[in-house]
């Protein structure tokens, strides 16, 4: 009989230790998610600014719209969920789940640590690449980066790896430098096939790997001076800089003067003026746009600015036929490469038609008033030539490559039809 007692009482205090050291943790836990101690009143109060940033800025809906998305429903059951988040973490993780909603068109999202870390360590290490032109066009972009509660926020949430953790508890042993979070600098990838054909296959137009990517195709094309054809090869390009494509590829290979026009339509208001007045733009009212776009656009933009890419022709360039060869996942920088290689001829694009936003800038970032949270889309809606939002369609290439068949291998055997 003793011995039952004593098993029940070794049971007891199992149980009641377990008790105390699960209540512990979890305490321990929330006490870690709770890294700005937010009220529900300041949740929602940045979820209906968060909203109301939206609506007056956001230029995609009609791409929205056409997916069948409701808003609106969305906007509702989102405003329920926030009120229902019991952490910080979790709240910030409902605002990405909400913006995730509107399938990322126009670069929308919210950034978590490991993007808020890439945005600044980018502008630092690009410093010695951008003029004083170029600093006073990406300002509006660092004094969001650099408000004081955004700054706190992120530097209470992890950097060195993607989603929303936060650093209080966090053990040193599962905190990796950026540089060394399982990626790895995409390399240039070079070739020459043939005496007729010499290719190169660029993953990235980030800026982090401008001077390495630039010696790297300084010297090949050096190296294939005299190969009558070069293919570059953009699919799975993604995007970065606009300043990688223009410095590296057309300003040292234009074989004349090249010079391509796009309509960028947008919305007024004090957000998007901060960012138009450092780009320089000249905005138009939306009532001068010549038709067929005006009927098609005026009840959905307020302005509109003409973008103008132009190239002198360049002292000693490649003097073969370029082509290039792209996919659905050519997006952003990469797009805008594309659209003008497209409008100027400067190259001959092969592949199937492309993911779009090729953007008059980078996509504009805005602060939450309480937790700091930066939200990120493109503010201005780019055309194609022939009046289509370059977001819905992307660009269609001079020649389309059937469904299963190799862009790379069309392009070759168009070089060699030509020999």
């Amino acid at each position: 009989m003793k011995k039952h007692r004593k098993l029940l009482l070794v049971l007891c205090i199992l149980t009641v230790s377990f008790c105390l050291v699960f209540l512990f943790l979890n305490y321990q836990n929330r006490k870690s998610q709770m890294i700005l101690n937010l009220t529900a009143e300041q949740k929602i109060s940045d979820f209906n600014a968060l909203c109301d940033i939206l609506d007056e800025n956001y230029p995609f809906w009609h791409e929205v719209d056409q997916t069948g998305i409701n808003k609106e429903q969305i906007y509702d059951a989102y405003r329920n969920d926030i009120m229902n988040t019991t952490t910080d973490i979790e709240f910030f993780k409902c605002i990405d789940s909400f913006l995730h909603e509107f399938q990322g068109y126009g670069h929308l999202s919210v950034l978590d640590g490991y993007m808020y870390g890439l945005y600044v360590d980018t502008i630092s290490e690009s410093a010695d690449l951008l003029s004083r032109q170029d600093e006073q066009m990406i300002k509006p972009l660092r004094d969001v980066l650099e408000n004081p509660v955004s700054r706190n926020t992120y530097n209470l949430l992890d950097q060195s790896h993607e989603g929303f953790r936060s650093i209080i508890g966090l053990k040193d042993e599962y905190k990796s430098p950026r540089a060394n979070n399982n990626t790895q600098t995409p390399e240039i990838e070079t070739a020459i096939y043939d005496e007729q054909t010499a290719y190169v296959k660029i993953d990235s137009f980030e800026l982090k790997n401008y001077q390495k990517d630039q010696a790297t195709l300084e010297a090949f094309l050096a190296q294939i001076r005299d190969t009558p054809n070069l293919i570059i090869d953009l699919r799975k390009n993604s995007g970065g800089s606009d300043l990688y494509w223009q410095d590296l590829i057309v300003k040292p290979n234009a074989k004349e003067y090249l010079s391509a026009e796009r309509y960028f339509l947008f919305n007024q208001s004090e957000l998007i003026d901060n960012y138009v007045s450092a780009l320089k733009i000249e905005p138009k009212a939306i009532n001068t746009l010549p038709e067929p776009l005006l009927t098609q656009y005026q009840n959905s933009f307020s302005c509109y600015t003409i973008d103008t890419e132009s190239f002198e022709k360049a002292a000693n360039p490649y003097s073969g036929k370029i082509w290039i060869l792209v996919d659905e996942s050519v997006y952003s920088a990469s797009e805008n490469f594309v659209m003008f290689c497209k409008n100027t001829g400067f190259a001959t694009v092969v592949g199937t038609s492309t993911g779009g936003d090729g953007g008059i800038a980078d996509p504009i970032l805005a602060a939450l008033p309480n937790s700091g949270l930066i939200i990120r889309f493109s503010a201005f809606y780019g055309l194609n030539e022939d009046g289509s939002g370059n977001e819905s369609v992307g660009t269609t290439p001079d020649i389309v490559t059937a469904q299963n068949e190799d862009a790379l291998s069309r392009c070759r055997e168009l070089i060699n039809k030509a020999n």
